[in-house]
């Protein structure tokens, strides 16, 4: 790679990032809460990030920190709300094109740990963005209600938004007078921090997924060796000759 092709990229990542900055700085507040409620529904959308950038500004002093997580907590308890919505009465389209993103096997996955592990799931569920719009889902689908899941939910996207924005604000502090650099290491650490998480998260589904199909073959092979009904065994007698004096 030739030096200007790389001080061309170089100068593409200082602007991406200097755009960000601007555009959290000018939208504040409203940004973080509807790109993160939107999260919780799509998953394509940067909650997490708009968390990172906007308590970078707070680090500069342009934002409130407790604002940024405020706002964050309420646009992941608005977003996971939703979903569980989606899964308790969603019908059609929506729940079909919703489903569709969680994945058919993901989703079976997350019913049968949130069978298991409901409250504690619900509660780590932000912290897991494979698994979270899945265990919403199925949390609405029947395995859990509406109070419950939104105690639980609540207190986890409290602690989810607080280590999004103290991250972002801690870089924003190290790099002061610097916010792409403070935008790039923040990003960074929560691009490892989801690398990591999402290893685990691999493994889990594969292993809920195993299970499911043992239990169902089990399930498959006990019914093939029971008795029709309405049959009866056969006696030690049966098939025996009888000899008439």
């Amino acid at each position: 790679m030739s030096l200007a092709t790389t001080l061309i990229s170089i100068t593409g990542v200082i602007g991406f990032f200097s755009g960000l900055a601007d555009t959290a700085a000018r939208w504040g507040y409203w940004a973080v809460g509807l790109v993160v409620a939107g999260d919780g529904v799509f998953p394509f959308f940067p909650g997490e990030t708009a968390i990172v950038a906007a308590a970078v500004l707070a680090a500069e002093g342009t934002l409130s920190l407790w604002l940024v997580i405020l706002a964050g907590w309420l646009g992941a308890v608005v977003g996971d709300s939703t979903a569980y919505w989606i899964g308790r009465r969603g019908q059609g389209p929506i729940r079909r094109t919703v489903t569709r993103w969680a994945g058919q096997g993901t989703l079976h996955a997350a019913e049968r740990m949130v069978q298991r592990q409901g409250p504690a799931l619900v509660f780590i569920g932000r912290f897991l963005p494979g698994l979270r719009i899945a265990v919403n889902l199925s949390c609405g689908a029947g395995q859990m209600k509406y109070p419950r899941f939104l105690f639980f939910n609540s207190m986890g996207a409290l602690v989810w938004s607080a280590q999004a924005a103290l991250l972002g604000f801690f870089a924003g502090k190290a790099f002061a007078n610097q916010p792409w650099v403070a935008f790039a290491v923040a990003f960074a650490m929560t691009i490892l921090v989801a690398a990591l998480i999402g290893v685990r998260e691999r493994r889990r589904i594969r292993r809920e997924r195993a299970a499911a199909m043992e239990e169902a073959m089990a399930h498959k092979g006990s019914s093939d060796t029971d008795p029709a009904p309405g049959r009866q065994a056969a006696s030690p007698e049966a098939g025996r000759g009888v000899t008439l004096d």
